[in-house]
């Protein structure tokens, strides 16, 4: 059998989206890097919130059979032809999203809104999975003191810096964030290493608040207490310059949008719930800014890079590993709520 034959006839394990509804523990075939490619052994990779929804909901946009998975980090162990910038060995953490650089929104550099952008584990293999080709331009290189699990958590505070970025060059200096998931534990990091002075996390699970006072001024539980009558305790009747809603309910981005003062900005980021009734009166009076803020462009992955690696956001307390072969458990037990205690889940294949 000659060389190429081998390879393609190798075989690894993924955790398959196999049909609606069903994961499991596969043995399908490694991957080949085409040309501008690059060979990825995926060292970490998160579990998000939306492949959990999409499984449990049976997202269209996500069609079995599929490898999800789309946070991650690893070590190039092959190149594709005509890749130069990287080498064998080299560690790295994997902006998921492939887009075309040429349709007007990449030309504005709003790649994140690409009209052709493709993402990895929804329209590409994922990385739930021993290896993964992807895209060598895709790659972030990874300094030597940092491992595979920190570079698998680039992605999630992606999304937090482009949100708090889209709110313009001078960071308000009081912010407040709904949801103490992983969304909004970063949310309110990238928020401080920003320049906020001031930074409110809303949370009603007690797991969830005990950790975002780690990273908080102050916290709120809208269960146990009235919001509004927080809001304005914390901010000397005022109100918030700028809140990050990563939630994604109904519900919360009501919230946001009454917790900002005249002027105020309020960021959707969470996308549980696709219609949402608001205000209009208290927008138009107050001259307050709805603004919706999607994934991230590379640019803004770079930056989360930085401020992981160098310690600025840390993840490390917070997130609990496991290994790939407990992967089909984990998912189903995230999915139906059955795992409070684990804020953010990662698997090592």
């Amino acid at each position: 059998m000659g060389a190429k034959m081998l390879a393609e006839a190798m075989g690894m394990k993924a955790l398959l989206y196999a049909n609606w509804e069903r994961l499991e523990l596969a043995e399908v075939p490694e991957p080949q890097p085409k040309t501008g490619e690059v060979l990825i052994r995926v060292g970490h990779v998160g579990i998000c919130g939306s492949e959990l929804e999409c499984v449990v909901q049976r997202h269209p946009r996500r069609k079995p059979p599929l490898i999800m998975g789309h946070e991650f980090a690893g070590t190039v162990v092959a190149l594709g032809e005509g890749v130069a910038n990287l080498s064998v060995g080299q560690k790295v953490a994997v902006n998921p999203f492939v887009v075309c650089h040429t349709c007007r929104w990449c030309r504005l550099g709003k790649s994140n809104i690409c009209e052709r952008r493709q993402l990895m584990s929804m329209h590409r293999p994922g990385a739930f999975a021993e290896f993964v080709a992807v895209p060598a331009e895709n790659c972030h290189p990874l300094p030597d003191h940092a491992d595979t699990r920190l570079g698998a958590m680039v992605e999630p505070v992606a999304n937090a810096v482009h949100a708090v970025r889209l709110t313009g060059q001078v960071l308000p200096k009081r912010v407040v964030v709904f949801g103490a998931g992983p969304i909004g534990l970063v949310c309110a990091q990238v928020a401080k290493a920003m320049g906020a002075g001031f930074v409110v996390v809303v949370e009603i699970a007690p797991e969830r608040l005990a950790v975002a006072r780690q990273f908080a001024d102050a916290v709120i539980n809208p269960a146990e207490t009235d919001f509004l009558t927080e809001v304005q305790a914390l901010t000397d009747g005022e109100g918030f310059d700028l809140a990050l809603d990563a939630v994604g309910r109904s519900q919360t981005r009501r919230m946001a949008v009454d917790a900002v003062h005249p002027t105020g900005v309020a960021v959707w980021v969470g996308l549980h719930d696709d219609e949402t009734s608001l205000s209009g009166m208290g927008i138009v009076y107050g001259e307050k800014r709805v603004q919706g803020s999607y994934a991230y462009t590379d640019d803004d992955f770079a930056m989360a890079l930085q401020l992981v690696v160098g310690g600025r956001v840390e993840v490390a307390s917070w997130v609990q590993e496991f290994p790939l072969d407990e992967g089909v458990e984990v998912f189903w037990q995230l999915a139906r709520g059955e795992a409070r205690h684990i804020v953010k889940a990662l698997l090592r294949p």
